[in-house]
């Protein structure tokens, strides 16, 4: 656990609030990094352009995989999604590509930690508005996984057995 995550459980149960801690994971985060996402965003958010956004356009592109299953290999593919793993780059791509996640959470009042691949969503409140911050919750749990889908990102949320996706229905956190 992150020391400014303690911090904020711990500062807010001594005043007395009820503390909130949705835990998000993502299933193979840094393989489904979408290229071209990436260096839109690079350019639009970090003002990464020119000679420098070609420059991370080149070593993301000619990566290439295959399948091998016993003695058969399949013919290799270009990837078009991931950042290398085992790179000290790879881990710092993926944070500057899900870097606008943290101003969508706190869009709904509520706290971001973020650490590589994974996101908790924190609030706290006095014991009289718990269904309060559980609605505030439900709906940025909600427009996490629509920013989610919309970025090729698969939502995990297996760590929060409160948060249920009932079909047609948003996911709703049960406090």
């Amino acid at each position: 656990m992150q020391i400014s995550l303690l911090s904020d459980i711990l500062f807010a149960v001594d005043c007395g609030d009820f503390a909130a801690l949705v835990l998000l994971g993502l299933s193979a985060a840094f393989d489904t990094v979408d290229h071209d996402i990436l260096l839109q965003r690079l350019e639009s958010s970090f003002g990464i352009a020119d000679v420098a956004r070609d420059w991370f356009r080149s070593y993301l592109s000619g990566q290439r995989q295959f399948v091998r299953c016993g003695g058969i290999r399949a013919s290799a593919v270009p990837l078009i999604c991931g950042v290398p793993q085992g790179s000290v780059l790879g881990p710092v791509l993926f944070i500057l590509y899900v870097a606008d996640l943290a101003a969508l959470v706190e869009s709904h009042g509520l706290t971001p930690h973020q650490y590589a691949d994974d996101t908790q969503i924190f609030g706290s409140c006095s014991p009289s508005h718990v269904d309060d911050l559980s609605w505030t919750l439900s709906g940025c749990v909600n427009d996490v996984a629509d920013w989610m889908q919309t970025n090729r990102l698969q939502l995990l949320l297996v760590s929060c057995p409160r948060v249920t996706n009932p079909e047609l229905m948003p996911y709703s956190v049960k406090l």
